[in-house]
This record gives C-alpha cells, sequence and structure tokens, in this order.
C-alpha cells in the first residue's frame, strides 16, 4: 500500500512550493487582464481593484482627475441597482425551491416541506449580510465583466449560518473546469500580523510572532500577506480543499518573502461546495476572465473626458480669452468686469489675442450622443423607461410595454449565465450550509425515502420577463382557441384549462398556497358535482311531487263531480217516483 506524501514535501501536490507555483502560473494568465482593469478603475470604479500582490495596496481613492463628466459612473449604477433590485431584491422572493423528479413534484407533503425550507433560507440570507454584500458584487460584475465573492459557513453568530465577503478585481485569479465553472482558485489575503496569530496561533511564522511581541504599542504598522488557494481535491468526503500558506510579513514585501519559505501551512480544510461562486458577464472562446459592459464603454468615457476638457477650454477662452496688451501696462492691466485701466496713447489697447467661435450648441449635442451611447452600453434604456413618458395615453402604453420585453431580451443571455454561474450555485450553498446545521424541519424517514434531488428557479421580475415569452405564447393561444370558439364549440376539447392554468402558475412562480393541488381540486369537483346532482335529484322529486299532487286533486274533484252527480241523479229519480205515485 502506498503511503501518503506529507504536505510539507515538496512534492505534495498542496505543497508551498506548488502552490506558490500555480498561482504564479494563474497570475501570468491574469496579468494580460489588469491593465485593462486598471484603466476602469481610473475612469469608471475609482477605489476598486487591489494590483500590489505582495504588499498593502496604496491608499484608495474614490476620485480621479482623469474624470471630468461622470456620466459612466452614474450609468453602470443605475445598471447596477436595476439589476439588484431586479434579480435579488429583499422585498421579494427571487428564487423558487422544487423538486427535480416529476413523480414526487406534485406530492404535497414533500412541496409543503421543501417551500418551508425556502422560507426559512430567505429569512437567513435577510439575517446575514448578503444583500449589503450584492450590490457591490453587481458593480464588479458590470464593471470588470468578472465577479466573485466568498460563501462560507464560518460565521461568528449563532443566528447567520452563513456569511458573505465581496472580493475585487485583482485580488483573486481562477480556472474554470470542464463544466465551465470555477474549480482552482487563487486568493490573496492582507492581515496585520496580529490577526495571523490571534487566527494561527499555532501555525503563525516565528518572523509575525516576533512583530506582535515587540510591538509594545499595540498598534499594526505591518502587515502580512496570505495566499489562499482552493482547488477541486478531495479533503476526506468534501470534494474541495481550501490551503492557505503565509507569504510575506512585515513593512517590506521583498524582505519578507526570502525567508518565508514555511514547511506547513496555516491552515487546510475542506468543502461540500465550491465556495467562490464567479461570474462573468460574457467570455470571448476560451477566456477565463469576462468581459463586461464597462470594458465596452470605456473608449466612449476616455472620449467624452476629452470632448469636456476641450468644452471647458472653449468655455474658457470664450469668457476670459488672452489678450494682448501693451508692454508698459505690465501688471496694472485689469480684466475683472468693471476694471478701469489708464493709458496715454490711444493706439495701445488690450485686444484679444484670438476670435473665439466656438460652437456650443454643436459640441452639446455631440457630447449628449456620447452619454447616450455609454447609458445604451450599460442597458439604461431598458431600466429607465418608465420615467419618460408620465402622460403616456393607454394604447402608448400597451405599445411601450411590448418595447420594453423586447429590449428585455438583450439581457437574456446575461441573465441566464448569471444564474447558472453564481446565483444558483450561491443558493445550493446556502442550502446545504442550513441542511448540514439542521435549520430545516427534520424530513420523516418515511419522506427523506422518496425525497430526490431539488432544482432551483429564479422568480425574480427580471427572470419572470425572461420567460414572459411564453406566458405571452399561452395567452395568444388561448385568446385564439376563445374567438374560434364562438364559430365551432368543438374546438375547445383540444383544451387542458387546468394544465394551462398550471403551467402560467409555474412560469409566474406562484406560491404553493394559492393554487390548490390537484387532488384537492379533484376532490372538490367531485363534492361539486355531488351537490349538483343531489340537487337535481331533489329538484326531479318536487316535480313529480308537485305533479301526482295535481293528479290527486283532479281524481277528488272528479270523483266529488261524480258522487254530485249520482247523488242529483237519485234524488231526481226519487222525485220522479214520488210524482209518479201523485
Amino acid at each position: 500500500m502506498k503511503k501518503d506524501i506529507d504536505i510539507t514535501s515538496p512534492e505534495h501536490p498542496l505543497s508551498y512550493t506548488k502552490v506558490m507555483a500555480a498561482y504564479q502560473e494563474a497570475r501570468s494568465e491574469r496579468v494580460e487582464w489588469e491593465s485593462d482593469w486598471r484603466m476602469i478603475t481610473e475612469y469608471l470604479t475609482p477605489g476598486r481593484g487591489i494590483y500590489q500582490v505582495y504588499s498593502k495596496p496604496r491608499k484608495r481613492s474614490l476620485t480621479t482627475k482623469k474624470v471630468i463628466n461622470t456620466i459612466g459612473e452614474d450609468a453602470l449604477y443605475v445598471l447596477t441597482s436595476g439589476m439588484h433590485s431586479g434579480l435579488t431584491s429583499p422585498s421579494r422572493p427571487w428564487f423558487k425551491l422544487d423538486w427535480a423528479d416529476d413523480n414526487i413534484k406534485g406530492f404535497e407533503p414533500l412541496k409543503a416541506w421543501l417551500q418551508d425550507c425556502e422560507k426559512r433560507l430567505n429569512a437567513a440570507l435577510h439575517q446575514s449580510n448578503f444583500y449589503s454584500i450584492i450590490n457591490s458584487f453587481y458593480i464588479e460584475y458590470a464593471g470588470y465583466g468578472t465577479g466573485s465573492m466568498y460563501v462560507g459557513e464560518d460565521s461568528n453568530t449563532d443566528s447567520n449560518p452563513f456569511r458573505f465577503e465581496l472580493l475585487t478585481a485583482g485580488e483573486y485569479a481562477f480556472a474554470v473546469g470542464a463544466d465551465g465553472r470555477a474549480e482552482v482558485f487563487f486568493r490573496t489575503i492582507i492581515k496585520t500580523p496580529r490577526q495571523v496569530v490571534e487566527s494561527y496561533p499555532d501555525k503563525a511564522s516565528k518572523s509575525c510572532k516576533d512583530i506582535v511581541s515587540n510591538n509594545k504599542a499595540g498598534i499594526d504598522v505591518a502587515n502580512v500577506i496570505l495566499v489562499e488557494y482552493t482547488v477541486r481535491r478531495p479533503h476526506g468526503v468534501m470534494p474541495f480543499t481550501k490551503v492557505v500558506y503565509e507569504v510575506a510579513s512585515g513593512n517590506s514585501a521583498s524582505r519578507a518573502v526570502q525567508n518565508s519559505t514555511p514547511n506547513e501551512p496555516l491552515e487546510v480544510r475542506g468543502f461540500y461546495e465550491f465556495p467562490y461562486p464567479i461570474a462573468r458577464w460574457g467570455t470571448i472562446g476560451s477566456d477565463i476572465y469576462g468581459i463586461g459592459p464597462g470594458s465596452r464603454a470605456i473608449p466612449h468615457i476616455r472620449r467624452l473626458q476629452e470632448m469636456e476638457k476641450s468644452f471647458l477650454m472653449a468655455t474658457h477662452k470664450t469668457i476670459a480669452p488672452p489678450l494682448n496688451i501693451p508692454a508698459r501696462m505690465r501688471g496694472k492691466s485689469n480684466t475683472m468686469p468693471g476694471g478701469l485701466n489708464y493709458y496715454s496713447n490711444p493706439n495701445e489697447v488690450i485686444t484679444p489675442v484670438m476670435q473665439v467661435r466656438f460652437d456650443f450648441q454643436g459640441v452639446s449635442a455631440a457630447i449628449e450622443r456620447v452619454e447616450q451611447r455609454i447609458q445604451r452600453n450599460f442597458f439604461n434604456d431598458i431600466f429607465l423607461t418608465a420615467s419618460r413618458d408620465p402622460n403616456a395615453s393607454p394604447l402608448k402604453a400597451t405599445q411601450v410595454n411590448v418595447q420594453e420585453q423586447e429590449k428585455m431580451l438583450r439581457l437574456g443571455p446575461v441573465i441566464e449565465r448569471l444564474q447558472h454561474e453564481f446565483l444558483q450555485p450561491v443558493i445550493e450553498r446556502c442550502f446545504n450550509i442550513m441542511l448540514r446545521k439542521e435549520r430545516f424541519q427534520p424530513l420523516s424517514p418515511e419522506l427523506a425515502e422518496i425525497a430526490g434531488d431539488y432544482s432551483i428557479s429564479m422568480i425574480s421580475p427580471l427572470a419572470t420577463a425572461q420567460r414572459g415569452i411564453a406566458m405571452n405564447g399561452i395567452n395568444s393561444f388561448m385568446g385564439f382557441v376563445g374567438q374560434a370558439a364562438q364559430f365551432d364549440q368543438t374546438i375547445l376539447d383540444n383544451i387542458n384549462v387546468d394544465e394551462a392554468a398550471r403551467e402560467m402558475a409555474d412560469i409566474s412562480g406562484v406560491a404553493l398556497g394559492v393554487l390548490r393541488p390537484q387532488s384537492e381540486v379533484e376532490d372538490l369537483r367531485r363534492k361539486r358535482a355531488q351537490a349538483q346532482a343531489q340537487q337535481q335529484k331533489a329538484e326531479q322529486q318536487a316535480q313529480v311531487a308537485q305533479l301526482q299532487s295535481g293528479v290527486d286533486v283532479q281524481d277528488a274533484t272528479t270523483r266529488k263531480t261524480a258522487a254530485e252527480a249520482g247523488q242529483i241523479n237519485m234524488e231526481t229519480q226519487q222525485l220522479a217516483q214520488e210524482l209518479g205515485m201523485l
């Protein structure tokens, strides 16, 4: 039997030597993207991005001198706010859990249990820091084309089963597997020596401990660089393994890297799911990192800044043009409004160097066209349509709705990819974390035996709008059948109304309590049919009784009439006999 290689050995796949070699290779792949990311940071997302790998980044600047017109940043925030409210709004459910097997999908006890899990998961997301992180994630995602965050089950509070942490561009590198999802992840973590010693008291390096022990004032003036490596590699029964190494400690990274070749990692642990879901706006070929609207908008944003600079310069030259001033008036000219300049020679006058003839209207229109291009790059025409014409007629509003559905198709591929790469893995990991921590109601052994895999579907407004085409198809078909039924009622035999209603409910994401179960619907219809049958029977009995009553009355009348006639006849005979005797 082959003996496992010790992790401290250079031959081990998770050894410091192997990890750092793989990290350098991943960084070399990322370097080609960093130049574009730096430009995006300068012109679109100031304050974001970390590009100093082995040292603490410089103080973040939330403004930049290169940006005069901030329409790009405004358009980005419109897009990210629209995606946040349209995809992951905290004010309404945006995902739905259902059983993947159609045979148990309609089994009400299992469906009710899964819906209860869905409600508990929604409540846990509200208690966590998910919604405070996700909006910033969309900025990274749309700005740089790639976004990632950490989904951990190492929460320090009992009320929150998981916690989230946002990563910025340049802070991480990754590689994808055959399924297109990331399965190799590197991350640079910057901590103070005190944090490292408190987190890893037994594994922290001697240099790091010396910094803490010699720092009597308790003020951290140095930093420690950690490299985290997460890979699809079994860790016991867990399919993913994370290893953390201390790379640099001290004020100078170059000084510390030389003597920071640890024999063992600070931490080795496993994950049941990949803890770093990654979303990419769009990729070209076999590219690892994504390309987003921020990359496409940068040329327009840079052109806009040049136009704004020229516009401002022309404005200044028009208001305060360069002047020709006589030499003897050096330091004596007054160009302020109402200023007085005295001279004896009438030929010595102050004149402008040039006559500035600037087309303010034309340049303003050109700037506006560039701004509109930037806004279209960030899909602002989709999210801001509702505020354009508040006095629109109902007919025009209908036309606008149709146009908006067509525009929404532009976001279709992006939303579908975001759901597949990011949102569904996040929900899946959070669900499994709560399941492992026993945050759901226990499932009985009988139900557990028949329960299978679950599926995740998105029911947010944007996701529902993407499925609105299917709803429109059903509505159009039902409308056609309704019109055709006016001429031939037999066409209704082709329609399964129950199936159409359930299909519309599934597309709309209707909750379990709103739509009656099929068994309850059948029972309700059976009872209604029985009640109608009993009512019809009672009405028939009443009619029969009424008819019988009429017959009886007529018979009694006939008998009475006959009896009266017989009595009269008898009296007549008696009277005749009496008259004969006389």
